[in-house]
């Protein structure tokens, strides 16, 4: 399996991750990636604004991807969910 790195704009300044696959449409011309359930905790928990509690959408729309991937009995999560993902 070829994994495909990404990261925050594309941007090496950033965490990369690991994508297992990506949607085939991009959203406004970003990256769509699908990664494993841990990779998605992760970015979850990079992307936590602890500075202001009332700005974190995308880290409880990707728990809440994962909720949805897990009674599903999948294994893997789409985190684009708005988020400008690039490859690296």
């Amino acid at each position: 399996m070829t994994t495909i790195k990404f990261a925050i704009d594309g941007n090496r300044d950033y965490p990369i991750y690991d994508a297992v696959d990506v949607h085939p449409q991009r959203w406004n011309g970003w990256l769509r990636p699908i990664v494993t359930l841990n990779t998605a905790r992760q970015i979850a928990d990079d992307i936590f604004n602890r500075d202001n509690l009332e700005d974190n959408e995308p880290y409880h729309d990707i728990h809440d991807a994962i909720k949805e991937a897990r009674e599903n009995f999948e294994d893997t999560v789409e985190v684009g969910l708005g988020i400008c993902w690039d490859e690296v």
